[in-house]
């Protein structure tokens, strides 16, 4: 598949550079995290030890909790995270507001702010670029080989199906899905599937429900929106001239599953969407 092999030559590619980023390597001891990607992450470099504060999103793995709470994505504390004294600030552009970055700076705190993810390609740049800075580099490497086998066994298996017309569903007021600039997006594309919302070039698109109707998907992913996931099923269900409906193809998918942009979660959201469109491999 060509997607595999563009990433498999980005992943060399960023493998070479690791030297780089290891020279200037600091041997940081006291961290604080602002977003959930970058939490798992850390965990996964198994350098939780050294992590101190995290937001309130950071559920996963389930022993971040334990952390101390330093407030949410949008609104941390700063306060509180100057109190903590971390000797490094973690965060993601486009997700944490660059107010809150600005101010952790003006008080002297190194902040690191990595790129949003859009597709793996970021995801896989990120976590290299994260196990370079903290001297993790190997286990990032081991990772990252380890997922891009998964991922390869994946794919060679869908090879030869038929694509499947998927919408995907993140939000239901106003309705929102995934564009072509998605990370969410990629899971569709690796697992065989055509994104109805593809020619969107916004990350997440508000789109009406007549356009929805109107492309006729063939598979509906509703992903997790509390109470209101079940009316959204219910909603769907009532076009029978839908494909979807049809034939009874509505799935609901676990937010945590295929909202957190690391490799190790990419992969686990690639597997339930593979299964949800190709139900007959997997």
């Amino acid at each position: 598949m060509k997607l595999l092999r563009k990433t498999k030559i980005l992943v060399a590619f960023w493998l070479i550079l690791l030297p780089v980023f290891t020279a200037s390597a600091e041997p940081f001891k006291r961290i604080v995290s602002l977003a959930p990607s970058i939490t798992e992450s850390l965990y996964q470099l198994q350098v939780q030890d050294y992590l101190l504060g995290v937001t309130s999103y950071c559920n996963h793995p389930p022993q971040a909790k334990t952390k101390e709470i330093i407030g949410t994505l949008i609104n941390p504390s700063v306060e509180k995270i100057y109190s903590l004294s971390p000797d490094l600030v973690l965060t993601v552009e486009g997700i944490n507001r660059p107010q809150a970055i600005e101010r952790l700076q003006d008080l002297g705190l190194k902040v690191v702010a990595f790129n949003k993810a859009n597709n793996l390609d970021d995801i896989i740049k990120n976590f290299v670029q994260l196990g370079s800075l903290l001297g993790r580099e190997e286990k990032a490497e081991e990772i990252i080989k380890e997922v891009e086998a998964e991922i390869s066994l994946v794919t060679k298996k869908i090879e030869s199906v038929a694509a499947v017309r998927t919408f995907w569903e993140v939000g239901a007021n106003p309705l929102v899905s995934a564009g072509g600039e998605s990370f969410a997006n990629e899971f569709i594309r690796y697992c065989g599937g055509i994104n109805i919302f593809a020619d969107s070039f916004a990350g997440y698109p508000r789109v009406s429900r007549e356009e929805v109707l109107k492309r006729d998907p063939e598979v509906i992913v509703l992903v997790t929106m509390g109470d209101v996931t079940e009316k959204e099923k219910t909603y769907w269900k009532r076009f029978k001239d839908l494909k979807a409906a049809r034939f009874n193809r509505i799935y609901v998918v676990d937010a945590d599953k295929v909202c957190r942009p690391t490799p190790v979660s990419f992969l686990a959201g690639l597997k339930e969407v593979a299964r949800i469109l190709h139900p007959e491999i997997f």
